[in-house]
């Protein structure tokens, strides 16, 4: 099971759950990205969360971990989501992103 949110501060959240074992518990993932992806396995993503395997459903494990993604964010700085929304404005890639942001800093 899949699911997309978003824009969050500037980024989208999508998160995978999936049974562990004898399918009695689940796992989950996320990835927090930088334009909103079709699906979690093909989403380029600023980065990742791990969101346990001990969970009693799908429904729980994709909401404990869309939580964790969602306080990760929060507590990004605002240069972050500047980027994150210059990204999807102007279709940036991501190194250049990054290197346009840190000259423009050093310059400033």
């Amino acid at each position: 099971m899949e699911r997309v949110w978003g824009p969050l501060n500037g980024f989208y959240i999508t998160a995978y759950a999936a049974a562990v074992g004898d399918g009695e518990r689940f796992c989950s993932y996320a990835k927090v990205c930088w334009t909103r992806p079709d699906n979690y396995w093909e989403a380029e993503c600023a980065f990742k969360i791990f969101g346990g395997e001990q969970h009693r459903s799908l429904e729980g494990a994709l909401t404990w971990v869309s939580l964790e993604a969602r306080n990760e964010v929060s507590l990004l700085p605002d240069q972050a989501r500047a980027l994150a929304e210059r990204r999807q404005r102007h279709h940036v890639p991501v190194p250049r992103l990054f290197a346009t942001a840190f000259f423009r800093h050093r310059l400033a």
